[in-house]
């Protein structure tokens, strides 16, 4: 009989119980500590109620959360993380939440919270119970897409789906060790480098702020990264008045595209150059090649294992070099559906995967990304590319980050809008005019400054929650 990831943690408890387990700037927790949390906490779900096969929602400080993530598989149950919008699209489907108050009424009258009177309830409890199976091809996780352009939209990990993808994971983006990955757990590759540790004994460095996560990466001599271009923000911030970290050798960015700026600057305070890992939550890395301050939009190659073609507006794959169209992509891990809610039209079929980004590849196989489908929208006529404005933006020294968004003007004409943040002391009218002179011959309505640009989990610009400064400005 094969062992599953609660085998492995359980096992790792009894074996090593000193090892590190959990390392956060917040605590340590040895393997041995992360047992025995992790079979009271089960034991005291199994009190409550939680069964094979449910389907339960977290959400908890990161620490907790990996402690209640292997409870409820100790049980036989998926977990899943709560956000709010997962909470308003899919509460009929999660039979308890667990962890913080959700701030919402949608959960509120099956959420246990993870108190100190919760805590304090695991000392009365029989720590000594065997975990209750996972059913034959059950879920264990269910792991989210950004839902920066709608509803959040899960997919579903089976025990083996998510060893598969760990063994991925490793071959191709945790090069060198200590390896650290600065998304959350509640990300697909935070998730995965959580399940990873777990499975081989090794520590799960939990990510923070920028100045948490360079204190871990020192801490730990952390050799290679996976981030997002926001968090690498964060982290070079955090740096530059400190010094470099000399044990980094690999940078990795998946996410979302990052400007030349943001590139020659990690190469310049930590001496790397930045690589891009792209791909998604519902097939895995697609493609891999070093970031090019020249062309930030040049991606890399497809890995070993992976098919990426090019499709023209008729959904026919196109030969010519350069050409640019629909993307669509496939691997042995690609799922097949969505978890608990159909899309239509279904970007699944045959078992390529449609992600919604457009762009070509080049003689030598190499993708560049133009965008997403969604960002090409039609103002006055012309068609204009969000995401390619927004790299734009990333190159003006007087913003420290900047996106845009469309709206609707009376009429049903499109309009752009500019939201910014600046550390620069600048009235605002000099901010509209530099920001108008780096995007020529593009019709700028309006200008929101704030104090941070709305991003995922991921770091990926939410345009929705965008679109809603506009009403508060």
């Amino acid at each position: 009989m094969s062992t599953t990831l609660i085998d492995e943690v359980l096992a790792w408890s009894d074996r090593r119980p000193d090892a590190p387990a959990i390392v956060s700037t917040r605590l340590s927790m040895t393997f041995g500590e992360l047992g025995s949390a992790v079979r009271r906490t089960a034991s005291r779900l199994r009190q409550l109620g939680v069964k094979p096969g449910d389907v339960i929602g977290l959400h908890a400080v990161p620490e907790w959360e990996a402690v209640l993530t292997l409870a409820v598989l100790h049980e036989g149950a998926a977990s899943l993380h709560a956000s709010a919008q997962v909470r308003a699209a899919y509460s009929d489907h999660i039979a308890m939440h667990l962890g913080r108050a959700p701030g919402s009424t949608e959960a509120a009258g099956r959420t246990i919270e993870v108190d100190e009177q919760f805590i304090a309830s695991l000392g009365a409890v029989n720590p000594r119970i065997d975990p209750r199976p996972v059913a034959a091809g059950g879920i264990v996780r269910i792991v989210f897409s950004s839902g920066t352009t709608g509803t959040p939209k899960g997919i579903a990990f089976t025990e083996s789906a998510l060893r598969a993808r760990t063994n991925s994971a490793r071959s191709i983006w945790m090069p060198a060790d200590p390896f650290f990955c600065l998304l959350g757990i509640d990300t697909v590759s935070g998730f995965q480098t959580f399940a990873w540790s777990m499975l081989h004994g090794e520590p799960w460095i939990v990510p923070g702020d920028g100045r948490a996560n360079a204190e871990l990466m020192r801490r730990a001599t952390v050799r290679s990264i996976k981030t997002s271009p926001a968090r690498l923000a964060e982290l070079l911030d955090a740096i530059e008045p400190t010094g470099a970290l000399p044990a980094l050798e690999t940078v990795q960015v998946a996410g979302s595209l990052l400007s030349a700026i943001l590139i020659r600057r990690c190469e310049a305070l930590t001496g790397v150059r930045p690589v891009y890992l792209y791909g998604s939550t519902e097939a895995g890395t697609i493609t891999f090649g070093p970031a090019d301050p020249e062309c930030p939009a040049r991606l890399g190659a497809v890995v070993e294992g992976a098919e990426l073609r090019v499709l023209d507006d008729h959904g026919r794959p196109v030969d010519e070099p350069g050409a640019i169209g629909v993307i669509e992509y496939r691997t042995a891990a690609t799922a097949d559906a969505y978890w608990a809610r159909g899309v239509e039209p279904s970007p699944f079929r045959d078992g390529w995967f449609r992600p919604g980004d457009r762009g070509s590849l080049d003689e030598a196989g190499v993708l560049e990304l133009v965008g997403r489908t969604d960002d090409l929208i039609n103002v006055g006529g012309a068609k204009v590319n969000l995401a390619d404005l927004d790299r734009r933006l990333a190159e003006l020294d007087i913003l420290r980050d900047a996106a845009t968004f469309a709206y609707e003007l009376p009429g049903g004409v499109s309009a752009i809008s500019v939201v910014y943040v600046s550390d620069n002391a600048l009235a605002s009218d000099t901010f509209a005019l530099r920001i108008r002179s780096a995007l020529p011959g593009v019709d700028i309505r309006s200008f929101i400054r704030v104090d941070a640009i709305p991003r995922n989990p991921r770091g990926k610009v939410s345009r929705q929650q965008l679109a809603a400064l506009l009403g508060e400005s």
